[in-house]
């Protein structure tokens, strides 16, 4: 009987409760996807290949339900809310209701989106909802830019404004950047682990356990996604935009630990300015792609195939390759900001931004040329 007990009180400590989460998380997003195959072919629920797209088969759709599922039902079980310690937690998570709720919301718009099509403006009208309920009732926005620009901690309602403002922009980032097998999902497994780490780094073991159980409901996904051939499944946009959600939260919390340790170092840039440098490919790509759009008098949400995924695929990258190729930039820049902080906030963020435009420039530029030389081959 002592030995049950003092299990029982082992699983509420927080490193416990971190690795049972994870586990579960796979477990049960692996358990849930062949599931949801087995619904979506039967009342086929498919996405289909079209001018734009990157697929040549009609490909399941519906795994944001996987990850959705296996997100909330883990996290309800393991992420103290109640506001006080068990187990040697330093801290709580009181705003997970909050953080779930507007989780439910963004998730049924994109599966509404998913099964009948709504228009872009409707799912702003819902991110927007979402954001309020993460910003007031959870409490979760930005307080503090750290410096960029000039701009320190910044007044009520300009923070609700802005955290709308940039957690619109992430979500949709994720939205359209999830344009090739295992994109999406690989660079919020990294953002999740980058931001996890410091959440345990920081003693902030509730955020931990949350970054993680979201990098293991993506972990099946992302192996029936990648190297699924028959039982191939996309996330949709309930998955996509439930995981720009998502990286909005941590983000935004992330940057309220502007005290932790890591900061204090002088080679270490502000949270702003790293948050950017973690969600730089998605973020980058689709302030590039509609700075473009609009200069050509189009609406930024028109579709086609200047996304920097397109174009790589374009120039022959297998869905894989193009996966690997942006994720290593990710870490690179990720680096940047880590190691070359003493250049100062407002320096590192011209530097990226550069680096990135001259990477991309260089990309359309053989895309370019590569379709200019066909076109040619085809004339003669």
């Amino acid at each position: 009987m002592q030995f049950l007990q003092d299990l029982y009180t082992q699983s509420f400590r927080p490193e416990y409760r971190l690795i049972i989460a994870f586990i579960l998380a796979i477990i049960v997003n692996a358990y849930a996807t062949p599931v949801i195959l087995t619904i979506a072919k039967a009342k086929k629920i498919f996405d289909i290949p079209n001018q734009r797209g990157s697929h040549k088969s009609a490909v399941a759709t519906l795994g944001g339900l996987g990850i959705y599922f296996s997100i909330v039902t883990v996290g309800l079980s393991f992420i103290n809310t109640s506001g006080l310690t068990r187990g040697g937690s330093l801290s709580s998570l009181t705003s997970l209701p909050a953080i779930i709720a507007a989780f439910t919301i963004i998730f049924f718009v994109g599966l509404k989106d998913d099964l009948l099509n709504i228009s872009p403006y409707k799912k702003i009208v819902a991110e927007i909802i979402a954001l309020l309920i993460l910003t007031m009732i959870g409490e979760l926005r930005l307080f503090n830019l750290q410096g960029i620009f000039g701009f320190h901690e910044i007044r009520f309602s300009v923070s609700i404004l802005l955290s709308v403002f940039a957690g619109v922009v992430i979500i949709n980032s994720f939205n359209l950047i999830d344009g090739v097998d295992g994109l999406a999902s690989s660079i919020a497994m990294l953002g999740c682990t980058v931001f996890g780490s410091y959440f345990l780094k920081g003693g902030e073991w509730e955020y931990a356990i949350l970054s993680f159980t979201i990098v293991g409901a993506l972990i099946p996904f992302f192996v029936y996604n990648v190297f699924g051939k028959e039982n191939k499944i996309f996330m949709g946009d309930a998955g996509s935009l439930l995981l720009g959600l998502a990286m909005t939260a941590l983000v935004f919390r992330f940057n309220e630990m502007s005290s932790v340790f890591a900061f204090r170092n002088h080679f270490i840039a502000g949270p702003a300015l790293f948050s950017f440098a973690v969600l730089i490919i998605p973020l980058f790509d689709t302030l590039r792609v509609f700075a473009v759009r609009i200069y050509r008098g189009h609406s930024p949400f028109a579709a086609d195939r200047r996304h920097i995924h397109h174009v790589l695929l374009d120039l022959g990258f297998t869905h894989l390759q193009t996966t690997l190729i942006l994720i290593v930039f990710n870490l690179l820049f990720i680096g940047m900001a880590y190691f070359l902080g003493f250049l100062g906030n407002s320096n590192l963020v011209f530097s990226i931004i550069i680096i990135a435009s001259i990477m991309s420039g260089i990309a359309m530029r053989r895309n370019r040329l590569k379709m200019i030389a066909k076109q040619k081959a085809d004339s003669e």
